[in-house]
């Protein structure tokens, strides 16, 4: 199931929290006072909506990010989901679309593909939001939008290309970005009243990533490897000059960056690699931080909200064997208080062991990975569930993983092998990947239950691969491609025919949302190839049902808007003609993150059966 509660945020003054609650049939959205300690409003929205995100604007007024599958009525395309960003306020009242109707026809349109720029301007009851619909020529506009009547105000008209806008906290643009996903070609400019000036040109199919502005205004962060083997993060400054380095780390990448919600300013970048680690900008934010983490050792602690003043803030904390607990820290007081807990129901249960392992591949390279031992094992061999992450331009993280402990709960050891092709440890591990579905990345997870059964953790008669999105493929690969290592497969959302795949017809304006990792036709063929390419069609699965011999599992949700339908569906069919067992479950109106409670735990429980039968 969903988690019970997520998305705790607080209000600037401290007033007022909000949280996602899924203990119901259907989800709310939860405002609660927090000096006269009562629920202000529980709101449950249409079923059709899935709610994404929530943040405060400012003390009274609450920004829920919402979702709509629109499902295609052909197994060959994706569906489509469409955000939008809705206001409410702790007083009661109707919810306003932001930017809202205002007799405009395409209105409507204009607020499902708009979203937040920023939040906490200078300006009251103000955001600034980007929207390429129902603004000048269709490009990426810049506005001003009232919260109170959902009003908006054209700042800045984009380009055609414009893919992003940078403001300052008084929401005066300060510099946009322009991207031609079809040659590859980046380019940011600074914003100087009605002109622009460029400070930075890329034609070489990489998009940074455009992380904040400094303090002080006179600088963009920027996430980019600019030449060093791991992303780091660099200060552009605006008047053009060079580039200055913030912050890297030898073992890993620079995967993302926290804000100040009020300054806008970014106070830490996080580390990946085989270990998390933050690096802090800001040495009041750190303070804040290490006062935190000394109260909670051996946990991985987010501080990720705090007051305007800086006296109260929330925690969410964790550990890879313990579920997300939100508190909220009074400094002035000392204390800590529960404000939500993700999985209540696991308070003191014993879950499953994580450690971080690596393994040799058959080249001698290291490949990082995580191991989940169940909670009650003794020193004999078990049975293995292999679990290939998605993406694959993606990873696994030391952070609790419902799936993995799921697993892990009823008895299984969960291997997580970090193949090449994930992100985090540096440009040429990332690459390596490159062209590499059914090849390399597929080896590397071979390799890793190799290397458990020869260590004798997994039990060679009795291992499972099972994984979603590229994971799903990675695991129809293993039952076609090495048969005789699996007992049984499990692809959830996954991919079957990569040719077919690369032929769905996409309007040459639009950015292909399955393709979220890759999103260049150049960076396209880099990474997987072109559908004519032969070595594509031998190594989809689809093709080589007959060397497949063991019990296969598909399940995909019906609204999936990155892996079309059509995907699972005729691997389904392909493996009946053959004679091959196989058992289909389609998740009724399911995305392809499993964003509904009562499908995840009907995807749960099918693959517990199935697991249960055939390993």
């Amino acid at each position: 199931m969903l988690p019970a509660q997520t998305d705790v945020v607080l209000t600037s003054d401290g007033h007022w929290l909000a949280w996602v609650d899924q203990t119901q049939e259907k989800p709310r959205v939860i405002m609660y006072d927090l000096v006269a300690h009562k629920v202000q409003r529980a709101m449950a929205l249409p079923e059709r909506l899935k709610i994404r995100a929530l943040s405060w604007n400012d003390t009274t007024t609450l920004l829920i990010t919402l979702s709509e599958t629109n499902k295609s009525g052909n197994a060959a395309q994706v569906s489509q989901e469409y955000f939008l960003t809705t206001a409410y306020d702790v007083t009661g009242g109707e919810g306003r679309m932001l930017p809202s109707a205002n007799g405009r026809a395409r209105a409507a349109e204009a607020a499902v593909y708009a979203s937040l720029v920023r939040t906490h301007i200078n300006k009251p009851h103000t955001v600034i939001m980007q929207s390429r619909i129902a603004t000048h020529e269709a490009a990426l506009s810049l506005l001003e939008v009232d919260t109170d009547t959902g009003a908006a105000q054209p700042i800045k008209y984009g380009a055609k290309l414009t893919v992003g806008w940078v403001v300052d906290r008084n929401g005066k643009p300060v510099a946009r970005e322009d991207w031609d996903w079809i040659k590859g070609a980046y380019r940011l400019y600074a914003v100087e009243g009605e002109s622009l000036r460029e400070i930075l040109r890329q034609d070489d199919n990489e998009r940074p990533a455009v992380a904040g502005l400094l303090p002080d205004d006179s600088a963009l962060v920027l996430l980019a490897n600019r030449g060093r083997p791991h992303r780091a993060a660099w200060a552009l400054p605006l008047n053009g000059a060079a580039p200055i380095l913030l912050a890297e780390d030898p073992a890993g990448d620079i995967g993302g960056t926290l804000f100040d919600s009020y300054s806008g300013a970014p106070v830490a970048v996080f580390v990946e690699g085989t270990k998390s680690g933050i690096h802090w900008l800001d040495p009041a934010a750190q303070q804040r931080y290490e006062k935190v983490g000394h109260a909670f050792p051996g946990k991985d602690v987010d501080l990720y909200g705090w007051t305007s003043d800086g006296s109260r803030a929330l925690a969410r904390v964790e550990s890879p064997s313990s579920p997300p607990v939100y508190y909220l820290i009074d400094f002035a007081s000392h204390r800590a208080d529960i404000a939500g807990e993700a999985y209540p129901k696991l308070s003191g249960v014993k879950l499953g062991e994580v450690r971080d392992i690596t393994f040799k591949a058959r080249d001698g390279t290291p490949i990082p990975a995580y191991l989940t031992l169940p909670p009650v094992h003794g020193s004999e061999p078990l049975p293995m569930v292999v679990l290939p992450h998605g993406g694959p331009q993606a990873r696994d993280y030391p952070t609790f993983d419902w799936l993995a402990q799921f697993l892990a709960s009823r008895g299984y050891v969960v291997l997580q092998p970090q193949f090449r092709g994930s992100t985090g440890f540096g440009e040429a591990f990332e690459k390596a990947g490159y062209r590499q579905w059914g090849g390399l990345m597929q080896d590397d997870v071979t390799d890793g239950v190799q290397a458990m059964i020869e260590q004798k953790i997994a039990d060679p008669h009795r291992v499972a691969i099972a994984g979603m999105s590229y994971g799903g493929y990675a695991a129809l690969a293993g039952a076609a491609f090495t048969p005789q290592l699996y007992a049984c497969a499990i692809s959830v959302n996954g991919i079957s025919d990569l040719p077919g795949l690369l032929q769905e017809k996409i309007p040459s304006t639009l950015v292909p949302h399955w393709r979220v990792y890759s999103n260049t036709q150049a960076d396209i063929e880099t990474r997987i190839g072109t559908a004519t390419d032969s070595r594509l069609s031998a190594k989809s699965p689809i093709r080589a049902v007959d060397a497949i011999r063991i019990p296969v599992q598909i399940i995909y949700g019906s609204g999936d808007g990155i892996v079309p339908n059509e995907q699972s569906e005729r691997m389904a069919q392909a493996l009946r003609s053959a004679g091959k067992p196989v058992t289909v479950v389609k998740l009724p109106d399911e995305d392809h993150w499993l964003s509904r409670s009562d499908t995840r735990l009907q995807m749960l429980t099918e693959m517990e059966r199935f697991l249960k039968d055939h390993l």
